[in-house]
């Protein structure tokens, strides 16, 4: 009887001792005991399992002033390897936001049979960590009596200038004004070209209607001698203009002299026409006045220049 007995007990312990062979085992551990408000904190899982045994790890309920910022579970489900080079089965990295001693309550896994049937819940034991405020880790708020010190000037960066782009920008912008200044000044020339008066009449008669017109104003017995020549001036350079079509009205009288050659009059005509625009650049220019007898006859010798140089561009025609 007594042999039978102990071979029944010495078959109880090995049994006993196969199935804590094959138990789960769950370890943690934090990363620090002590960190500071807002400081992340790495809390590791670490399990061995039998291979006929799955472990799934439930989600993790933590109340104020805890936080869960992320978290990594090995998703193998099996964890066999056991050692010091053994990687965590699971991380959960926590954030305090409160200082003292705080108690981590244990985290829970679940293990399960090899077909997938519920087996039992392990739990770790609690963890007490303590959180500090950053004036108890960082001496030099210790030094200044705890006080926030002042904010330090920024700090200047210099950033080197990409000269190469300014310089071809600059380029590329002068040439595009350039384009639209030229451009502007074309269309600016067109348009006063096309607005110019276009008379019907031939150039002697509109020039010769308008020494009249100017005789009835009477400037000069009105002693407005520079309005009288500003206005004789522009009839006689506007003659030669449309008549011969040189741009007298864009020419200085030095300039009509120097291309004296280009007027088919004779020297006694085209010297009579220079010795007028002089003595009307005088009286604008210089405020050089004549007499009203100078003024009367240099209106006479207009009239005269422009019925003497009408042969010499307008063309005749006769009817045999």
């Amino acid at each position: 009887m007594n042999k039978y007995l102990y071979i029944v007990i010495i078959l109880f312990i090995s049994c006993n001792q196969n199935n804590v062979a094959k138990s789960v085992e769950l370890t943690v551990s934090l990363d620090t005991n002590y960190t500071t408000i807002g400081t992340p904190v790495s809390y590791s899982i670490y399990i061995k399992s039998p291979k006929d045994k799955i472990i799934e790890f439930p989600d993790w309920i933590l109340e104020d002033p805890i936080e869960i910022r992320s978290k990594f579970f090995d998703n193998s489900k099996h964890f066999s390897s056991w050692g010091s080079n053994q990687k965590p089965s699971g991380e959960i990295e926590l954030v305090f936001w409160d200082t003292g001693s705080v108690v981590l309550p244990g985290y829970t896994i679940a293990v399960l049979n090899s077909d997938s049937s519920f087996s039992y819940n392990m739990t770790s034991d609690s963890m007490i960590i303590n959180v500090i405020s950053i004036t108890e880790q960082d001496p030099s708020f210790l030094q200044s009596g705890g006080q926030i010190m002042p904010i330090k000037d920024p700090v200047s960066v210099k950033i080197p200038l990409p000269w190469r782009n300014i310089i071809l920008t600059s380029i590329m912008f002068s040439i595009i004004i350039g384009i639209f200044i030229l451009s502007k000044k074309r269309v600016q020339a067109k348009v006063d070209y096309m607005n110019r008066q276009v008379y019907l009449d031939g150039p002697d008669i509109v020039a010769l209607d308008k020494l009249e017109k100017l005789l009835a104003l009477e400037l000069v017995d009105k002693d407005n001698v520079k309005e009288f020549y500003v206005q004789l001036s522009f009839i006689l350079r506007e003659y030669t203009e449309n008549s011969l079509f040189i741009r007298t009205l864009e020419m200085t009288t030095e300039q009509i002299h120097t291309h004296r050659n280009l007027f088919p009059y004779p020297d006694n005509c085209i010297d009579s026409y220079l010795d007028i625009l002089s003595t009307a650049d005088m009286a604008k220019y210089a405020k050089h006045y004549n007499n009203i007898d100078k003024c009367k006859s240099d209106l006479s010798h207009s009239r005269n220049f422009v019925q003497d140089t009408v042969q010499f561009w307008k063309p005749s025609f006769s009817i045999s």
